[in-house]
């Protein structure tokens, strides 16, 4: 049987910080690709085709772009912000998707 001490030291501390790293870590290019495949086309709401692998290029080749997936300037996931019509590109600035 554990003292008191012990329990302590073996119980796991609640991290709101460790659990978003843990959530982030499962979140790869192939589940966006795959999430992203799955979404249907709603006109007025996501982006045509053409469109969104034009704002894809555009990200691919910008400097606040982060592992292939994020963005630094506002920490978006970029195939999914692209993927959204009413979203703009966050660069300061400028709009890179226009």
């Amino acid at each position: 049987m554990m003292n008191s001490v012990e329990l302590i030291k073996s119980q796991k501390k609640f991290c709101p910080e460790c659990e978003i790293r843990e959530l982030q870590a499962q979140i790869t290019k192939e589940r966006i690709e795959n999430d992203i495949a799955r979404m249907t086309y709603v006109p007025g709401v996501t982006t045509p085709e053409n469109i969104y692998r034009k704002r894809l290029e555009t990200c691919s080749a910008c400097t606040s772009l982060q592992a292939e997936i994020m963005c630094s300037e506002c920490g978006s996931y970029v195939a999914y912000r692209a993927r959204m019509l009413s979203a703009t590109c966050p660069y300061p600035g400028k709009n890179k998707w226009l």
